[in-house]
């Protein structure tokens, strides 16, 4: 079990580098999505023809499966929609309430008994991130949409540690990611910027490592590990990408990722809750 979660904030941290990958590719969101599903789907494609895996699902399990790619597709679309429209701590913080959501949603989705510790930790964690947002109010437009992100990310996850028993992880995330590459795709006919599909030589190296070494490997990883841990364990640890994330951002982008005090103080509640969370769930289980 400590090797999971070894395993866990090490592709926590990858997430984490994420949002400054997102600064650093200078396309709009959309294409920057389009592209990072392209190169991921392709990048596991490669893996699962070596791995001489065949892809055999029924109609009903491959549409539950697209499904959840369409949910992955907006998701990107809104974490990275809020880094553009505020800046790259307000994204990787607004995701942390991800663990708020899955309190929720999850009882309600699957009738799961309510666990009230996770609930109080959950609301913990919405204070701590309403106390770094209530002096950041300039930044509204990419709070709501990175909240609206979260959400998103609550109900992938939840619907994903359902389906990662019955399939293999890398299957579930090449559909998956070939879904949210198709619904991007249709988006970009209608909204998109032709313009921004030529990439230069620097945004193509960093989308490559945004889709391979921090999409490929720990998504998939992700899914595996959630036969053996708890959604609500894992997207609570995720909490901590925001922090991996903001201190990354700022010894990266300097003085422009620099926020208030009470940021900060709303950060430290947030990370205290993923320290709570393992002793509580020994006390009460």
């Amino acid at each position: 079990m400590l090797k999971d979660y070894v395993k866990l904030h090490v592709f926590v941290l990858l997430f984490g580098f994420t949002g400054i990958l997102g600064k650093l590719i200078s396309v709009d969101s959309l294409t920057l999505v389009l592209y990072r599903t392209l190169f991921a789907a392709l990048g596991l494609y490669v893996i699962l023809y070596f791995r001489k895996v065949k892809i055999q699902l029924s109609f009903r399990d491959f549409a539950v499966l697209f499904g959840t790619g369409l949910v992955l597709g907006l998701h990107w679309l809104c974490f990275f929609g809020s880094g553009k429209l505020s800046t790259v701590s307000v994204s990787l913080v607004t995701f942390s309430t991800t663990s708020f959501f899955t309190g929720i949603l999850e009882p309600v989705l699957f009738r799961k008994k309510i666990v009230l510790y996770e609930i109080v930790l959950g609301i913990i964690v919405v204070i701590g991130v309403s106390i770094m947002f209530s002096f950041e109010i300039r930044y509204l437009s990419g709070i709501l949409v990175g909240l609206l992100g979260a959400f998103l990310a609550a109900v992938f996850s939840i619907v994903n540690s359902r389906l990662t028993h019955r399939f293999d992880s890398q299957v579930i995330s090449l559909v998956e990611l070939s879904a949210a590459m198709f619904f991007m795709a249709v988006i970009f006919l209608f909204a998109g910027d032709f313009n921004s599909l030529k990439l230069s030589q620097n945004d193509l190296f960093w989308l490559l490592i945004l889709s391979w070494v921090c999409t490929v490997i720990p998504h998939s990883q992700m899914i595996s590990l959630m036969r053996r841990i708890s959604v609500f364990t894992a997207n609570l640890s995720l909490n901590l990408e925001p922090v991996y994330g903001v201190i990354l951002a700022y010894f990266i982008f300097g003085e422009s990722e620099k926020m208030s005090f009470e940021f900060y103080l709303g950060g430290i509640l947030v990370l205290l809750t993923v320290m709570l969370h393992p002793i509580l769930k020994r006390r009460f289980t």
